[in-house]
C-alpha cells in the first residue's frame, strides 16, 4: 500500500519546497522555534528530510532550542540523534547538510536571490490550511457521533479556531503590571555604554542601552563618520567588543582615525615625521594596554548588494570563531545597505531599518548609525526630522535620533549645530549651536552648562536658590541707590551708601573681604590703593587747578576722603585738602612698595556729616504774549533772539542753582566707589 502524499509540502509547493524549508529551520533561529512546533512529520515525504527533521525535533524537545548551521549545533544533534551503527543513513544526513550549506553559500553570494521570505509565509499558509482541514474532519465525525450537542466540545472547537488563526504570528509578548516590579525597577534597567560626548551621554542617561538603537542625521561631508568613530572609540576604551561596520572609507582610513584620538593630534599633521613617531609610540603602547580586555574590529563591506543579514551572518560568525561576544555595532552607514527583498526605494529603507533594529534587539546590544539628509540641508543652520533622505518612518524606528549640520562658515571654523530630534527615554528637542566638530583633530565637544557632563562646564559652580537670592538682593541694592541719586535725595544717598549692603556689595566684587574694611564715606580711609590713590590725586588737582573752591571740595569728596556740609569753612578746608593730598602724592606714594594693603596716613580734618540741602523751588516761567498779525511777524524778524530770552525752557527734575554741584558730586561719588580695586 503506497503512503498517502497528497497532504505533504509536495503535493502542495513542490518537490524543492521541503529543502527550502530545512534550510530557513537551519539559518532562521527566530522562524525555527516559532513554527517548528506546529509542523507535523507527516507533511515530509522525502525519507531523509524526514529523518533529519525527527531529529531536529527531538534536539527542539530536549534543549528547547533548534539546532542551525552557524553554531553548528545540526552536526551535534546528528551524532546524538541519529541510529546507531547506520553509516548509511549518517552518511546521508550530512549529504542534506552539505546541500543546505551550499544553497546558503549562494544566496551569501548573490548567486540566488533570497526568498526566505516567501519560504516562511508559504510555510504558515500551509500549516493553517491542514489545520483547518484536520479541524473540520474533526467536527464532521462529533456531528455524526452527536457530540457537537456538548458545550464543552463546542467550546474546544473555537478555542481551536483561535489557534490556527494565529499561527505564524509574533508571540503575544503581553504581562500584567504588577508582574516583576522588581526586575522593572532594577538601577541596571538600561545598561548602557556612553558614547564619549558629554552632553549626549548627560542627556542620554550615559548613551544606548541593550537593544537600542540610534541614527545621527547629517548632510554629506559634515562628520558622520567622526561621531560614530567617536563613539566606537570610547566604547572600546570602556574594555567593551566593539563591531565597526564600514563601506566608504578603509580600514587604515579608521584606524588613523583612532590613534588621532588617543594620541590628541590631527589627521593633517599625521605624516610629519615627528608627529607620526609620536603617534605610532602612542597608538602601540594603547595596543599593549589594551591587550585581553577589549576589542575594536574594523570590517569593510562592499558597497555594492551588502543586506543587513550580511552582517548579521559575519557577526555571528566572527563571534563563533574568536569565543566572544559584541557589545556594541558602530555601522557606517545605513544608505549604504541594500534590502534582501526586491521593493521600491521607500520600502527598501524601511526593511533596512527593521533589520537594524532586529539586529540590536538579537544581539541585545546597543547600535549606533548615521543617515544622510536630502539636499536641502547642505549649508542648513539645523537639519530637521523632514529633511532626511528618503523614507521618514526610519526616524520613528530609532530610539535616539539626533540631526548635525554646518553652514559654510562653521564648516570652515569646525563648528556644527545639532538638534536631538526625538529620545524615547530622556527629553527631546534641545538644541546646541556653534559646537565644536572637529574632523581633523577628531573632537566633539558640546558646551552647555545645562548638562554636568560637559567638559568646559563640569568643573564650574552650578547656582542654586540661595545663589540667586544673593544675586537678586545685590541687583536690589544697587537699584536703590539708582532711585536716590535719580530723585537727588542727598539723606537717602549717604544713608544708603554706609548700610553694611553696599559695603558687602563692594567687597564681594573687588578684593577678598580679609584684605579690606567697610568702604564708608569718611575721613579715615586707610584701604586705598596706589591705583586709588592715583585716581584721587587727579581729581583734587583738577578742582585746584581751576582755582574753585567748589571744585576742590567735589573732589576730596570723591575721592572718598572726606564729609562736608555747607557750615563748613570752605577755603580752610580747600587748603588743608589741597596740603594733604599733596604731602600724600608727593611724599607716601614714592615708598610705595606695591602690596595693595598699603595704608595712607589719615588726614586731620574735621569729620561732619551731610545734610540734606533746602528743597529746590521751581522757577516761574515768563509767559509770552504775542501781538496781533503783523507784530508778531516783525518781531520775530527782527529780535528772535529777544524773544527766546524770554521762554525759560527748564527740565523740572534737573537740579537747580547751587545744588547743580552737589549732583555733579554725588555721580562722582558714584563713580569713584570702584576705588578698592584688586591689582
Amino acid at each position: 500500500m503506497t503512503e498517502n502524499t497528497e497532504n505533504t509540502l509536495t503535493a502542495y509547493l513542490g518537490s524543492e519546497f521541503q529543502q527550502r524549508l530545512i534550510w530557513q529551520l537551519l539559518v532562521e533561529p527566530e522562524f525555527a522555534e516559532k513554527i517548528i512546533s506546529d509542523l507535523a512529520i507527516e507533511y515530509f515525504d522525502d525519507p531523509n528530510l524526514k529523518r533529519l527533521f525527527i531529529i531536529m525535533l527531538e534536539y527542539y524537545k530536549e534543549f528547547d532550542k533548534v539546532p542551525n548551521l552557524q553554531n553548528q549545533s545540526v552536526h551535534q544533534a546528528i551524532n546524538k540523534y541519529k541510529t546507531p551503527n547506520n553509516t548509511i543513513e549518517e552518511e546521508s544526513l550530512f549529504a542534506v547538510i552539505k546541500r543546505v550549506e551550499l544553497w546558503n553559500e549562494r544566496i551569501i553570494n548573490k548567486q540566488m536571490l533570497y526568498d526566505g521570505d516567501v519560504v516562511q509565509k508559504s510555510t504558515s499558509a500551509f500549516i493553517k490550511q491542514q489545520e483547518y482541514r484536520k479541524l473540520a474532519e474533526s467536527i464532521m465525525n462529533k456531528v455524526k457521533n452527536g457530540e457537537i450537542k456538548n458545550k464543552h466540545n463546542i467550546a474546544a472547537i473555537e478555542d481551536k479556531f483561535q489557534k490556527i488563526s494565529h499561527i505564524g504570528e509574533e508571540d503575544d509578548d503581553s504581562e500584567s503590571v504588577t508582574e516583576g516590579i522588581g526586575k522593572a525597577l532594577r538601577k541596571e534597567f538600561r545598561e548602557t555604554i556612553p558614547t564619549g560626548i558629554g552632553a549626549i551621554d548627560s542627556l542620554t542617561g550615559n548613551g544606548l542601552g541593550k537593544g537600542e538603537i540610534g541614527v545621527i542625521l547629517t548632510p554629506s561631508g559634515v562628520g558622520k563618520t567622526t561621531a560614530l568613530t567617536i563613539i566606537a572609540n570610547t566604547a572600546f576604551e570602556l574594555e567593551q567588543n566593539v563591531a565597526q561596520i564600514i563601506f566608504e572609507d578603509t580600514k587604515d582610513q579608521i584606524k588613523r582615525k583612532h590613534f588621532t584620538i588617543w594620541a590628541e593630534s590631527a589627521l593633517s599633521r599625521l605624516n610629519e615625521d615627528e608627529e607620526n613617531e609620536r603617534v605610532f609610540n602612542i597608538a602601540d603602547a594603547k595596543a599593549r594596554e589594551m591587550e585581553g580586555k577589549g576589542r575594536l574590529i574594523i570590517k569593510r563591506f562592499s558597497q555594492e548588494d551588502t543586506t543587513m543579514k550580511d552582517v548579521r551572518n559575519w557577526m555571528l560568525g566572527y563571534q563563533k570563531k574568536w569565543g566572544f561576544k559584541f557589545d556594541i555595532l558602530v555601522l557606517d552607514y545605513l544608505d549604504c545597505l541594500e534590502s534582501h527583498k526586491k521593493q521600491d526605494r521607500t520600502e527598501s529603507e524601511l526593511t533596512i531599518i527593521k533589520g537594524f533594529e532586529a539586529l540590536s534587539s538579537d544581539f541585545d546590544i546597543p547600535a549606533w548609525t548615521a543617515i544622510q539628509s536630502n539636499r536641502s540641508g547642505f549649508g542648513s543652520e539645523f537639519v530637521e526630522a523632514h529633511q532626511t533622505g528618503g523614507s521618514i518612518k526610519r526616524v520613528q524606528k530609532a530610539h535616539f535620533f539626533m540631526s548635525v549640520a554646518k553652514t559654510p562658515a562653521q564648516q570652515e571654523a569646525n563648528f556644527a549645530n545639532i538638534r536631538i530630534i526625538k529620545a524615547r527615554f530622556a527629553k527631546d528637542g534641545q538644541t546646541f549651536e556653534d559646537c565644536v566638530f572637529n574632523n581633523d583633530t577628531m573632537k566633539i565637544d558640546i558646551d552647555d552648562p545645562r548638562y554636568v557632563y560637559t567638559k568646559t562646564y563640569k568643573n564650574l559652580k552650578h547656582y542654586d536658590e540661595a545663589d540667586i537670592d544673593k544675586l537678586e538682593k545685590k541687583a536690589n541694592t544697587i537699584n536703590e541707590i539708582h532711585v536716590a541719586i535719580s530723585q537727588h535725595d542727598e539723606g537717602a544717598l549717604i544713608e544708603k551708601i554706609n548700610t553694611e549692603d553696599v559695603n558687602s556689595l563692594l567687597r564681594s566684587n573687588a578684593v577678598p573681604e580679609d584684605n579690606i574694611d567697610n568702604i564708608n564715606i569718611s575721613t579715615e580711609r586707610t584701604d586705598l590703593s596706589p591705583k586709588d590713590i592715583k585716581i584721587a590725586n587727579e581729581v583734587v588737582d583738577e578742582g585746584a587747578t581751576e582755582g574753585a573752591i567748589e571744585g576742590a571740595t567735589e573732589g576730596a569728596s570723591n575721592a572718598g576722603l572726606l564729609e562736608l556740609d555747607e557750615n563748613a569753612d570752605i577755603e580752610t578746608l580747600d587748603d588743608g585738602v589741597s596740603d594733604g593730598v599733596s604731602d600724600v602724592v608727593k611724599d607716601d606714594l614714592m615708598d610705595f612698595s606695591g602690596d595693595i594693603t598699603t595704608k595712607l596716613p589719615v588726614i586731620t580734618i574735621p569729620e561732619v556729616k551731610l545734610v540734606p540741602t533746602e528743597e529746590v523751588q521751581p522757577q516761574s516761567k515768563q509767559e509770552f504774549v504775542p501781538s496781533a498779525g503783523n507784530d508778531v511777524r516783525k518781531l520775530e524778524e527782527k529780535d528772535i533772539d529777544e524773544v527766546m530770552k524770554q521762554i525759560q525752557a527748564t527740565d523740572p527734575d534737573a537740579p537747580q542753582g547751587d545744588h547743580k554741584s552737589i549732583n555733579d558730586m554725588l555721580v562722582k561719588k558714584r563713580d569713584y566707589q570702584h576705588v578698592v580695586q584688586k591689582e
